[in-house]
């Protein structure tokens, strides 16, 4: 692991140390695909001379707007050879964030989902396997080099307030993540990782570098909704995750137990139930030995059956699910981070975990809790500042250290408990405090249908909520419930309301009084990441909500 220093020297460390026929795999038109180590160091050269022989000038800014497979890394690490700054770009962002990051990062090619390079000065156009065939023509024409400090990428934030933000990151700052990685989620040959997240965010770009950087085996799912097939397929031995996916994973095995005959239904749900509130340290009781046996092993086996880890990031959470997961026997290990570090921070591993914890601080990083009870961190992985805004940048990075926003704990073991955001702690009219988070996820978690929901409760005399669902979801609840009509007239019904408000009240019997949801409105129009209510890592846009919805809310508090 000490024999690269820059991405560029990764590309080579892989090819030279690790023979692996299929190193990177991927179905394409339906017929599976595979590059070995030294292919995907081949094509990645060729790559990055098509770029310099079709007009690339070091520190080009080339847009990356694909769907992610090892195309996606050939095109990212090929430009980066090439000596491009990278600007990956969600494959579903919306037409308003794609014109401004194209705009703000001067972007000057972009890769689309068409697999064509296109230039966007004079609008010609190129396809990749003809960029590919024009480098191999001249690869003897060109050398590339990088300095650590060099600026590898710039990735927009999918922030929920404002316009997306540019963070800068150099190749000292990737690289220092892979190392630490190392140290902390140690693999072998044998391993194989399934991939389903989008690699335009930072945590899956940066787990996939330090994949490469291991030699292990890599399967991408061609559709995050074949995730399921594609785990009993490849069988993979570990995978990163946000908890969003968890979340309905879990659903379904709750749908799936529901669904069984009467004596699977009544040993189902005693299972689920055991797995919620068994202390996963505890010493297993006779039944849960049963319970593995006969229903955990199942769960299991829907993950492919060999799964030895999942590390989960991007958000936070619920204990809940951490519990379960851990209950059925995945070992399920959270972590903490975000775009501006590269972006772990901390995380729990095989050789130090603790429950409703982020684990402990990555190497080489130094984390510190300030007065007011925000994290602060400093460390090589710390981004160089946020492209064309140094106020931003100044307002984030304080005497070295990055100010997170998220407030935080750390136990005299050296484990991370996030509290939440800074700004994310409400403040009711009695002067009663309210964390809207667990709150919110607990209500996700419990009703089933929902894409989100978002608590209100600034200033307010009580707590109310905003339910948002996933349409996707709403077919199995019609019938569950024997409902024939539309999705709207069901999202109305009586029937539904009731549904509800009985769910609500099993949330509120375990909360103190002024966090109870006194009200609430289900919403009746989808909301998406194309129409911008929705980041792309799945988190809704609160303030942008709370304003579309005004109306609503103000009904909550009317007399």
């Amino acid at each position: 692991m000490k024999n690269f220093s820059t991405l560029l020297e990764l590309i080579s460390f892989q090819a030279t140390n690790f023979n692996n026929p299929r190193a990177l795999n991927f179905k394409d038109d339906g017929e599976l695909r595979s590059f070995s180590n030294q292919e995907f160091r081949e094509k990645i050269f060729h790559f990055a001379c098509g770029l310099k022989e079709i007009g690339l000038q070091k520190g080009d800014a080339v847009a990356n707007h694909s769907y992610q497979n090892p195309i996606w890394l050939i095109v990212d690490l090929g430009s980066i050879l090439a000596g491009a700054v990278t600007v990956p770009i969600f494959e579903n962002i919306s037409q308003e964030h794609l014109d401004y990051e194209i705009s703000d990062a001067q972007v000057k090619f972009i890769f689309n989902k068409k697999r064509e390079i296109e230039i966007v000065e004079n609008k010609k156009i190129i396809s990749f396997e003809d960029l590919i065939s024009l480098g191999a023509k001249v690869i003897d024409k060109y050398n590339f080099t990088a300095d650590p400090q060099d600026l590898a990428t710039i990735i927009y934030t999918s922030g929920s307030t404002g316009m997306p933000k540019g963070v800068e990151l150099t190749h000292h700052n990737l690289v220092s993540q892979i190392k630490a990685t190392a140290k902390f989620f140690p693999l072998s040959h044998d391993d194989v990782a399934l991939s389903f997240l989008p690699l335009a965010h930072i945590f899956e770009r940066m787990v996939m570098m330090f994949y490469i950087s291991q030699g292990v085996s890599v399967y991408f799912a061609d559709d995050i909704k074949n995730v399921g097939g594609c785990l009993r397929e490849t069988k993979p031995t570990l995978m990163t995750t946000v908890p969003r996916v968890l979340e309905k994973v879990f659903t379904k095995i709750k749908d799936g137990v529901e669904s069984g005959s009467l004596v699977k239904k009544i040993l189902g749900r005693k299972a689920l139930q055991r797995a919620l509130i068994k202390d996963p340290e505890a010493k297993k009781t006779l039944s849960d030995k049963i319970f593995d046996r006969l229903i955990y092993k199942k769960f299991r086996d829907a993950l492919g059956g060999k799964i030895r880890m999942i590390i989960c990031g991007g958000a936070a959470l619920s204990e809940d699910m951490e519990t379960f997961y851990s209950n059925i026997g995945v070992n399920l290990f959270c972590g903490y981070g975000m775009t501006e570090t590269s972006p772990v921070l901390s995380a729990n591993c095989p050789a130090n975990h603790k429950f409703g914890t982020v684990g402990k601080v990555f190497p080489d990083i130094e984390l510190k809790i300030v007065e007011d009870g925000e994290l602060l961190a400093r460390g090589p992985n710390v981004m160089r500042g946020y492209h064309n805004q140094p106020q931003k940048t100044l307002d984030v990075i304080k005497d070295g250290w990055f100010v997170t926003g998220d407030r935080a704990e750390i136990d005299s073991e050296g484990f991370v408990k996030i509290i939440g955001r800074k700004k994310e702690l409400f403040k009711n009219s009695n002067g009663k405090y309210i964390s809207p988070v667990p709150l919110e996820q607990k209500i996700v978690q419990e009703l089933g249908f929902l894409l989100g929901a978002i608590v209100i409760a600034e200033g307010k005399r009580f707590t109310s909520a905003l339910l948002f669902p996933e349409f996707e979801n709403l077919k199995k609840f019609k019938e569950k419930f024997s409902f024939s009509g539309g999705d709207e007239e069901f999202l109305r019904s009586e029937i539904l309301r009731e549904f509800v408000i009985n769910k609500i009240g099993v949330i509120n019997s375990k909360l103190d009084h002024w966090e109870q949801i006194q009200k609430f409105h289900i919403t009746t129009k989808p909301i998406s990441i194309e129409s911008g209510e929705v980041t792309p890592s799945m988190k809704l846009k609160r303030s942008l909500l709370e304003k579309k919805y005004k109306k609503e809310i103000e009904d909550f508090y009317r007399e």
